[in-house]
């Protein structure tokens, strides 16, 4: 007599992992722009009115929020200055923006990019920190960019992706002089990650990324650009007068 035949069982699926939120993130933001030429067509009065406006903004002391001025003005077509603004919220970026744009210089600022992003550790350096939050000084130079990794990266093994990693921070460590400030932004952005490089040596920069290109995990890069430069300026006075205004 034959015996009955067993119900298959699918297989059971594996516990998914344990969510691995940060605690108590940073928040970054930078978000760039470019003056509209109308505004130095101003009259004198009406311009030095609004400047005085977007002095007194930017100036103004906020508890929750730190903001550093960079100027871009002749160094790339379509912005010409920008902010990298540091909370613990994202309200803060919000309400500073607004602010700064209703004053008369900042009704002639043309917003091209926001980048988003948020600290976190790093799955291959847990140990490292940003230069910013590492509480070193400012550098003259900054350069700026989003950074977006191919899906098949993320399908590597995690050991794999180690390995490769390592050689690559193994040629920024070259560059003593380039300090690394890495944010993440998946789902906060059109980006993994911001990426955001100081220095006072900009040829120094130049020749680390043109090196960066002939590690193996470059071949998974999907886009890299726009490329921002900006000239770090102490304060509102330095930036107006950087633009000429």
């Amino acid at each position: 007599m034959s015996q009955p035949t067993q119900t298959q069982r699918p297989p059971q699926a594996q516990p998914a992992e344990k969510p691995a939120i940060p605690e108590n993130p940073t928040f970054v933001d930078f978000p760039c722009y470019a003056l509209e030429p109308a505004f130095r067509r101003l009259p004198a009065a009406e311009r030095q009115q609004g400047i005085r406006e977007f002095l007194a903004e930017l100036a103004a002391q906020r508890k929750d929020l730190q903001v550093r001025s960079y100027l871009a003005i002749g160094l790339r077509h379509d912005t010409d200055l920008f902010f990298w603004a540091i909370a613990k919220d994202l309200a803060p970026f919000q309400s500073f923006t607004a602010d700064l744009l209703k004053t008369g210089l900042g009704r002639y600022l043309k917003p091209n990019y926001t980048f988003i992003a948020m600290t976190r550790p790093s799955q291959y350096n847990p140990g490292h920190l940003p230069a910013f939050e590492a509480g070193e000084a400012p550098r003259k130079y900054l350069f700026l960019y989003p950074f977006v990794k191919s899906r098949e990266w993320y399908l590597l093994p995690f050991e794999e992706r180690r390995r490769m990693m390592r050689g690559h921070m193994a040629t920024g460590e070259l560059y003593p002089m380039v300090r690394l400030n890495t944010t993440y932004s998946f789902g906060l952005g059109d980006q993994d990650f911001v990426l955001a490089f100081e220095t006072d040596q900009p040829a120094a920069f130049e020749d680390l990324v043109q090196r960066l290109r002939e590690s193996e995990a470059s071949r998974y890069t999907v886009r890299d650009t726009p490329f921002i430069l900006g000239q770090r300026c102490a304060d509102g006075e330095a930036l107006i007068k950087g633009l000429g205004l």
